[in-house]
C-alpha cells in the first residue's frame, strides 16, 4: 500500500485530528464509530484496528528431557508467545518448567492441573525501554569482568562465587532483549555477544576458584576498560570511538600472545587452569572487537537511513 501524506489539524485545546484515506478504510473494513488503537515508537505512530490479543500456544512434552523442555519454553518465549499450555508426563518436566519460569523475565506459572501447566508471560513492551535493558545487561557483564580481574590480584572466594551466580542475570536480560528486539539485528547481536562474554567470565571464575590463589597478570587490568569502551561505542552509536577501541584491542592481543609463552613457569597442575584464564581473556577481546565493529555498522546504517 502506497504511503500518503496527511496534515494534522488542531481540535480544541488538547486534541489533534488526523484524517485517513477513504480507500484504506474501505479496504480494511473499518466503519464509522469503530475504535482503533494507537501506539508510538520513536519516530512513528502505529494504528491497530483491534486491541492486541495475547498469543497462545500449546505443546505436549511427551518424552522430553529436562533440558529439552527448557529449550522448548525458551523458544516459545522468544517467539513472543504470551500464554503457554504445557502438558507434562513427569516430575522432571515440572521442575524444568519451574526452572524456565525463574530464568525468563515475566514468566509465571498461573495454573497447575497436574498433567497440564499454564505458563504466562507478563510483559508489557510499551512500558519497557530496550536502551535501558541493554545498558543494564552491559553493567552486569562489566561488573562481573571487573570483579574477575580484581580476584586475579586479590583472591576472594566469595566474590568469585558471586560472579558465577550473576551469569544467570545476564541470561535473563539477554533473553528479554531477544524477545523485545525482534527485527533489530544490531541489538540482538549485541545482546548475544554479551551473553557469550558472560559465559567465558563464568568459566574463568571457575578456573580461578580451582586454582585457589592470586595471579600476577598486570596487563589484564586494561581489558575491562576496553570492553566497556567497546560497549559504550555501540550504545552511543559512535563509530570514531569504536575505531579507537579496535586499535587498543590489537595492542592487548599482542600482550596476551606473548604471555602464553610463560605458561611453562607454572606448576604442571596449574598450567591448564592458567591457560583457560588466558584463553578466556583472548575470547573477551575478540568479542569486544565484534562489539566495536557492530557499533560502526550501526552508525553507518542509521546515517544512510536518516
Amino acid at each position: 500500500m502506497a504511503m500518503e501524506a496527511r496534515k494534522i489539524f488542531k481540535s480544541g485545546r488538547g486534541s489533534y485530528i488526523l484524517t485517513l484515506p477513504k480507500s484504506w478504510i474501505q479496504n480494511l473494513g473499518v466503519r464509522e464509530g469503530d475504535y482503533v488503537y494507537l501506539k508510538t515508537e520513536k519516530d512513528k505512530i502505529i494504528i491497530f484496528l483491534r486491541e492486541k490479543k495475547a498469543k497462545k500456544a500449546e505443546f505436549f512434552c511427551e518424552n522430553l528431557s529436562f533440558d529439552a523442555v527448557v529449550r522448548r519454553i525458551i523458544a516459545h518465549y522468544l517467539a513472543g508467545i504470551d500464554v503457554m499450555k504445557i502438558r507434562i508426563t513427569s516430575e522432571e518436566q515440572r521442575r524444568a518448567i519451574a526452572f524456565a519460569s525463574d530464568l525468563l523475565i515475566g514468566a509465571e506459572v498461573l495454573e497447575d492441573l497436574g498433567n497440564e501447566i499454564e505458563l504466562s508471560i507478563q510483559i508489557d513492551p510499551d512500558k519497557m525501554s530496550l536502551e535501558d535493558i541493554s545498558e543494564k545487561l552491559f553493567r552486569v557483564c562489566h561488573g562481573m569482568l571487573l570483579d574477575l580481574v580484581g580476584c586475579l590480584f586479590n583472591y576472594r572466594r566469595e566474590v568469585i562465587s558471586s560472579i558465577i551466580t550473576r551469569e544467570d542475570e545476564v541470561d535473563r536480560l539477554h533473553f528479554l532483549i531477544l524477545r523485545l528486539a525482534k527485527e533489530n539485528v544490531f541489538l540482538r547481536t549485541f545482546a548475544r555477544t554479551l551473553e557469550r562474554v558472560a559465559d567465558h567470565i563464568e568459566l574463568m571464575a571457575e578456573s580461578i576458584l580451582n586454582l585457589g590463589k592470586s595471579l600476577e597478570l598486570k596487563f589484564v587490568e586494561e581489558i575491562p576498560h576496553v570492553f566497556k569502551s567497546a560497549c559504550m561505542s555501540f550504545l552511543k552509536k559512535d563509530s570514531n570511538f569504536a575505531e579507537e577501541v579496535l586499535e587498543r584491542i590489537e595492542s592487548l592481543r599482542r600482550h596476551l600472545i606473548s604471555h602464553q609463552r610463560k605458561l611453562m613457569d607454572f606448576k604442571k597442575e596449574e598450567i591448564i587452569l592458567v591457560k583457560a584464564i588466558l584463553d578466556g581473556f583472548q575470547r573477551i577481546l575478540a568479542y569486544s572487537s565484534d562489539i566495536a565493529e557492530i557499533a560502526i555498522n550501526l552508525a553507518v546504517f542509521e546515517k544512510i537511513t536518516e
